[in-house]
């Protein structure tokens, strides 16, 4: 008997049914989310496995309650109602809710809500779907709050921020911050799209922008200080930082972030500094720093050019009688009219400097003719000449002025600087207030180099040279308490020969031996004279060249000396230069000591040009620093020549070494210094150097004015 097919198919249809069934129980009690099925009064009828985990509630404690203890937020459970109640076909809804767990701690659920319906399309139930996310919302909170704090962080910036798109062919800004806005004066909706580059307008032959530019292609970071232009046309300089940005993944620049840090107070700041080192407090004119500089900036120039450039170097006549007639405030008025005049007589490539009292150099570049330079001089002579309003009286000033041309003179500042104070001295020898070109006969005294060589060997026989003592003053009583000796040559047919013009040659040819030897006895048997006619204890300063210095038998020579004029060598100091002592210092030490076991005193002139570490100083047996005269020509009106002068004292004394000034022209000079606590000082405001018997007088009027 065949079966019913009906029968058949309809028993298929319920075994398949049956099986369905099970499966979507399964599904549903081992689904991970939660899931809970309420009745139309809000009572949960079923609850899986997953929602019991996720709320650690019983099933007793979930079916058939309410209302539902997991669910603190009565808004939720009012959009349940909402739902049940409605008969919408679609009624649906999904958000985030916070949830509670039977441990009373709170976590938050993704919920997707949705009514079921029976077979006439009512609701019967509800169905809601759970989801812990909790680490989700913690993480995306904490992205948020990181975000939010980059944002402000970004606005709150004190530094410009700018970012921009790092295509190839595209470099805009898609963002600036507040600060930009402040330091540039554009404001965001006036830069976005742009490229960062316009900051610089037409600046652009600044070296550091390839920085910035070699950063852009090569995608890395870069960094530059730049000239920018704020919106108003004011010029800013920027500390520009630049880095890539890359995506997630760390592999491709997406963007560039630029820092800019508007730093003009720090450049205007480095500028005044750099200033203050390299021009006159008094004049503004360049100093003695910049002046080097521009020589040799000069000298290069010419070189490559195949031009001519002169060196004058000027002083003025007299200027000591203005000072005393009146004032030191006059004669710095005077100084600076001088200084604005000499600017006024040549070009903006030229630079006039003052070197310190009345001495001024001028460096005139790109002359065509060497003759030239004679009209500008005589230019300056002119417009010297004109009356000056000094404290309500017209006063007249003349110059005298030496040149030295390049490249016909020398291819050295130094040398065409000293040149040129060779012709300068000439003018002054003969009349003042006119110029000369140095020629080579004035190195020489018209004598050349052969024929002087010869004439100072008949000098010394002769009995030609002679000294002349400069007084050295105490600070504390304004006594003289001693003397430096200085070696003039006295020429039967030229005159008076400064040292500048033989001493050099004397080195180099060896004379200097010979003549050294000559001013320490004759210094000696002046000391001894001096003696001999009552005068007090006086110690005399000697200075001491290289090249004696450096002979064999040195403290033996000099002890034979003192033995054959019979002078006291406690009375005498031998003076040494920095770079003297510092050729070799072992073989230094063993001379300053064998020196010192004859009882001089032994000096550092010129200190503060040289090498000398206070390690060495230790060792020395050093008794006096001498302050070198181009820390003291300015050092009334420089406050870094007066630091400079103070650390020296202050190191001395520290040493237990005395301390003496040289080029002391001023009395506030003399007296900075003696504030400072530097002991002796020397130089024109108290004596120019002058001949034995004159000394002598001077010693004698010295000691009749002490109480």
């Amino acid at each position: 008997m065949n079966p019913d097919p009906a029968t058949t198919l309809d028993s298929a249809l319920r075994r398949f049914t049956s099986s369905h069934m099970e499966l979507l129980t399964l599904a549903i009690e081992q689904s991970p989310f939660g899931i809970i099925i309420m009745d139309l009064e809000g009572r949960v009828e079923y609850c899986n496995q997953g929602f019991i985990d996720m709320s650690g509630f019983s099933q007793a404690e979930i079916v058939g309650v309410t209302p539902l203890p997991w669910n603190p937020d009565e808004t939720t459970y009012a959009i349940y109602r909402n739902l049940l109640t409605s008969q919408n076909q679609t009624n649906r809804w999904n958000g985030d809710v916070p949830s509670r767990r039977k441990d009373g701690s709170e976590y938050w659920e993704r919920q997707v809500a949705s009514t079921l319906r029976d077979t006439d399309g009512k609701h019967t139930h509800l169905i809601v779907v759970k989801e812990d996310i909790s680490d989700r919302k913690v993480r995306r909170a904490d992205y948020a709050q990181t975000r939010h704090l980059h944002e402000r962080a970004l606005a709150s910036s004190s530094n410009g921020i700018m970012i921009t798109r790092s295509d190839e062919d595209d470099h805009s800004i898609v963002y600036v911050n507040p600060a930009f806005e402040r330091i540039t004066g554009y404001r965001a909706a006036e830069v976005i799209g742009q490229e960062g580059r316009f900051l610089v307008r037409d600046d652009l032959a600044q070296p550091e922008l390839e920085h910035i530019r070699s950063a852009l292609r090569g995608k890395h970071e870069g960094q530059a200080t730049l000239r920018n232009y704020r919106k108003d046309g004011s010029l800013f300089w920027n500390e520009l930082h630049i880095a890539p940005v890359r995506d997630l993944a760390g592999g491709a620049t997406t963007h560039f972030v630029s820092v800019i840090n508007d730093i003009s107070e720090r450049i205007r700041y480095q500028h005044a500094l750099e200033y203050q080192a390299n021009h006159d407090s008094l004049t503004g004119l360049a100093n003695r720093n910049l002046l080097n500089d521009r020589i040799e900036q000069a000298i290069a120039w010419a070189k490559r050019n195949g031009h001519v450039i002169g060196v004058m170097l000027l002083d003025l006549d007299h200027f000591k009688l203005i000072n005393d007639a009146s004032g030191h405030s006059a004669g710095d008025a005077l100084l600076k009219e001088v200084a604005h005049r000499l600017t006024g007589c040549v070009r903006e490539t030229d630079t006039v400097a003052r070197l310190g009292g009345d001495e001024f150099v001028i460096i005139l570049t790109d002359l065509p003719q060497p003759d030239d330079v004679d009209q500008i001089a005589e230019k300056i002579l002119t417009t010297l000449s004109r009356p000056t309003d000094v404290a309500g009286r017209d006063v007249f000033v003349t110059a005298s002025i030496g040149v030295s041309l390049y490249p016909r003179d020398g291819d050295h500042g130094e040398i065409l600087l000293r040149y040129a104070d060779m012709a300068m001295y000439r003018v002054k020898e003969h009349g003042r207030n006119s110029v000369r070109q140095f020629m080579p006969e004035m190195g020489s005294s018209a004598i050349s180099r052969l024929d002087m060589e010869a004439a100072m060997r008949r000098g010394l026989e002769r009995g030609e040279f002679v000294l002349h003592y400069q007084p050295k003053i105490d600070l504390r009583t304004q006594g003289i308490v001693g003397a430096e000796a200085l070696v003039r040559w006295q020429h039967p047919q030229i005159g008076l020969v400064h040292p500048i013009e033989f001493i050099r040659l004397a080195e180099e040819t060896g004379l200097i031996l010979p003549l050294g030897e000559w001013v320490l006895a004759e210094a000696c048997r002046q000391q001894v004279l001096w003696q001999q006619q009552g005068a007090a204890p006086l110690k005399v300063a000697i200075n001491m060249s290289a090249r004696q210095f450096r002979q064999d038998e040195l403290a033996e020579r000099i002890a034979a000396v003192f033995k054959s004029t019979g002078a006291d060598p406690t009375q005498f100091i031998l003076e040494l230069t920095e770079s003297m002592v510092m050729h070799d210092v072992d073989s230094t030490l063993v001379s300053l000591r064998a020196l010192k076991t004859l009882g001089v005193s032994l000096s550092l002139d010129d200190f503060g040009t040289g090498y000398s570490s206070l390690s060495y100083l230790r060792r020395f047996p050093i008794d006096e620093l001498k302050i070198d005269r181009s820390f003291i020509n300015d050092i009334h009106t420089n406050p870094d020549d007066a630091a400079i002068a103070g650390a020296i004292v202050a190191m001395a004394r520290s040493l237990g070494l005395s301390v003496v000034a040289e080029g002391v022209e001023k009395k506030e000079q003399s007296d900075l210094l003696a504030a400072l606590g530097c002991n002796q000082v020397q130089g024109y405001f108290y004596a120019r150097p002058m001949t034995a018997s004159a000394f002598a007088d001077r010693l004698q009027q010295s000691l009749e004015k002490r109480p």
